[in-house]
């Protein structure tokens, strides 16, 4: 005992904090390569120690006292954070895929840049996409649904208590599937309108074929694509918060999936 506080309570705090830090090690944004190291691990210090008197108190009932065991729990509990994390990332994934199909229809494709805080290509329609569904979701405070899925699974899960259920390959599967489906739901206004507007050109490249309308189209798309993206984002805040209520609830559901 030092200064009135156990190894075991000690212990037990690194296995918090390891939970803690690998789901937001795997979560998008914090858990990506810009974001440096250091941060990420203050960050989880001060959520152990925020959530340390939210945990009960029967979640840790035995200590193991064995050090390949203690090792074995501080696998299973990177298991558990990596699993929130990936249901997490997969919600922000699909908004970014949507913003790609409509980038390279509108013909963003041909001059990708690098975007530093993501640490990876795209196009500039997408890093842009991606700054206003950033700000979006931090200005509606929906950053809370994971500091709330942190506390419960400290609820719903004990230390060490990962066993993963025979349905949550499926659900898996069909998270995954949904990606693609959010993504062509949330594209379909500039994809529809994008392909009308291919379609027009093709008609007047018919009518005059003297007209290049091939290098006509790149503005011409550009601009209906601009502009009925432009007409939708009074609609996104409305659209995030029931996305990612969503997500929250596919969260709830790995939890309830993964629990013993």
């Amino acid at each position: 005992m030092i200064y009135g506080i156990t190894v075991e309570a000690i212990l037990t705090a690194a296995l918090i904090f390891i939970r803690v830090s690998g789901i937001l090690f795997a979560l998008p944004f914090i858990g990506d390569q810009p974001t440096p190291v250091r941060v990420r691990i203050l960050l989880s210090v001060a959520l152990t120690f925020t959530m340390q008197g939210l945990v009960p108190t029967d979640w840790l009932v035995d200590f193991p006292q064995d050090p390949l065991l203690y090792m074995i729990l501080v696998i299973k509990e990177i298991c558990i954070g990596l699993f929130i994390g990936f249901v997490a990332r997969i919600a922000f994934d699909a908004i970014i895929m949507a913003a790609s199909l409509v980038g390279f229809q509108m013909g963003f494709g041909v001059a990708d840049l690098m975007m530093p805080d993501a640490d990876v290509q795209m196009n500039a329609f997408t890093a842009f996409h991606r700054v206003i569904m950033l700000m979006i979701f931090l200005g509606l405070n929906l950053h809370h649904i994971y500091l709330d899925a942190m506390v419960r699974t400290f609820t719903l899960i004990p230390a060490g208590g990962i066993a993963p259920q025979m349905e949550m390959g499926r659900f898996l599967i069909d998270l995954t599937a949904g990606m693609f489906r959010v993504a062509m739901q949330l594209s379909a206004p500039v994809l529809v309108a994008l392909m009308f507007t291919n379609t027009a050109l093709g008609l007047i490249a018919r009518t005059v074929p003297q007209m290049n309308v091939f290098t006509m189209s790149f503005p011409i798309g550009f601009f209906v694509g601009l502009a009925v993206y432009m007409a939708c984002l009074p609609f996104f805040p409305g659209w995030v918060t029931q996305h990612f209520n969503t997500s929250q609830e596919q969260i709830l559901l790995t939890l309830k999936g993964i629990a013993p």
